[in-house]
């Protein structure tokens, strides 16, 4: 579809039946991401300060909360004073969902779910200007990269099984102008298929999964395609963090950007890496905390969890909300013009650390530096009990009789010789129902203990 057609005359209406109008806050969230770090602090806090008033006048779940720790809404007048509030969990969300949202826009909201990746599906209500301001601060994060709304997107995504929900997604996709490519098959037959769909639809830019895309790319490399007869102007990696041999990859048969996007579909996008290749937070919308295991702020450079307040949200506030994952504040500034602040790593889920006997906690983004060689096509590994691991691997063309050994000697650098290694060689790792490929599971608890 022509890109004005898709953008004027199929998104344009449909968002206007939807009560979603992300235009009308595009000039305003635009200027926002160059506001000097001052005024953009008084603007978050006075946003703050109104959700907050919201919450403890309508919200029946924080009336309650604030009545029962004594917390009084007026002296929370800005960041400084968020430490007040208790931080909200995923279970907290589970328990008390109805008790979240406002009884004032109730059959006015849309659902949304969570695709309960650690272990919990999550269910919340979203009203439409919520919404709208998401896709308003997408496309402004979007625009760095000069794609807008109604270009062609080639989405490397998961497929429904069912077949009415197949069919609402191919609807979706249609009035986003994209094509769907399955992350469930990247095989080579699959992949070599699937060139010859994106190079028909000639897509503005790619978006999906690291490892979908990764492992497209892989086959277009050993079949001699160049990607970038495409005329990409960007590929956006979502859902998993690139890592090393990602990044080596993408250098190799890419001549346009490739860029990371961390997000969360309670939030929208939460960061967003600009030209010079720095994560942007989206501080003008969001609250983003970075707190240790006390609840208390991390110094920059130093990994924490993040803890979200969605500024937007007022159907079903979520303050504090403990998204799960962990990362890192940055002192730094950008020289690209967005004066928005920096995140300086994003370390992964706080699932996703692989534990040994000593207590030491071992980050599974270690597995992208040890287990990634010209050996290995692919690799994922289970944690089965404190002492013990399982790697499955499938093989590349150059695994020979020594491969083996050699990432079992770099697995114990840091796993140490206590732990016990086995090998399981497939011919294709199964994906997670969502179509990603996660590399490490942990199936123990913190204490060591294994999980039910």
């Amino acid at each position: 579809m022509n890109n004005l057609i898709a953008k004027y005359g199929v998104y344009f209406p449909v968002q206007i039946l939807r009560r979603q109008s992300p235009w009308k806050f595009a000039a305003e969230i635009v200027e926002q991401q160059h506001l000097p770090a001052a005024v953009l602090a008084t603007l978050r806090d006075a946003k703050l300060k109104s959700l907050i008033g919201h919450a403890a006048q309508n919200s029946p779940y924080y009336r309650k909360l604030f009545a029962q720790d004594n917390i009084s809404p007026g002296k929370i007048n800005g960041c400084d004073d968020l430490n007040r509030i208790p931080v909200l969990s995923k279970k907290t969300i589970l328990d008390c969902e109805r008790e979240m949202i406002v009884p004032g826009f109730l059959g006015k909201t849309f659902q949304r779910k969570t695709g309960g990746s650690t272990g919990m599906t999550l269910h919340f209500s979203k009203e439409a200007d919520a919404l709208a301001k998401n896709d308003a601060i997408m496309y402004r994060c979007y625009d760095w990269y000069g794609i807008d709304i109604g270009d062609r997107q080639a989405r490397f995504w998961g497929v429904p099984v069912v077949p009415k929900l197949r069919r609402k997604e191919a609807f979706k996709d249609f009035i986003l102008n994209r094509i769907r490519i399955s992350a469930f098959d990247i095989s080579k037959e699959s992949c070599l298929e699937q060139y010859k769909r994106i190079k028909k639809f000639k897509p503005a830019y790619f978006y999906g999964y690291t490892t979908a895309i990764y492992g497209f790319c892989s086959w277009m490399k050993e079949l001699g395609i160049d990607l970038n007869q495409l005329h990409l102007k960007a590929v956006i990696c979502t859902a998993e963090k690139m890592c090393p041999h990602h990044k080596i990859l993408f250098d190799q048969v890419f001549s346009c950007p490739v860029v990371d996007e961390y997000g969360s579909t309670e939030n929208g996008i939460i960061a967003f890496q600009c030209r010079q290749g720095n994560m942007h937070l989206m501080a003008d919308h969001l609250i983003v905390e970075f707190l240790d295991e006390n609840d208390v702020p991390v110094k920059p450079g130093q990994v924490g969890r993040i803890v979200i307040t969605d500024l937007s949200s007022y159907a079903m506030p979520m303050i504090r909300y403990d998204i799960g994952d962990m990362g890192s504040p940055s002192e730094r500034t950008c020289s690209c013009g967005v004066t928005l602040p920096l995140m300086e790593i994003m370390e992964g889920r706080k699932e996703d650390f692989i534990r040994t006997k000593s207590g030491k906690l071992i980050h599974a983004a270690y597995l992208c530096y040890t287990l990634k060689d010209d050996s290995v096509h692919e690799f994922k590994m289970y944690q089965t009990a404190i002492d013990s691991v399982r790697v499955q691997i499938v093989k590349s063309p150059s695994f020979g009789p020594g491969s083996e050994e050699i990432l079992n000697r770099n697995l114990r650098t840091s796993l140490g010789e206590e732990m016990k290694i086995s090998f399981e060689y497939l011919e294709r790792i199964p994906r997670e129902k969502s179509g990603k490929l996660r590399y490490f599971v942990s199936g123990i608890r913190a204490g060591g203990q294994p999980q039910p």
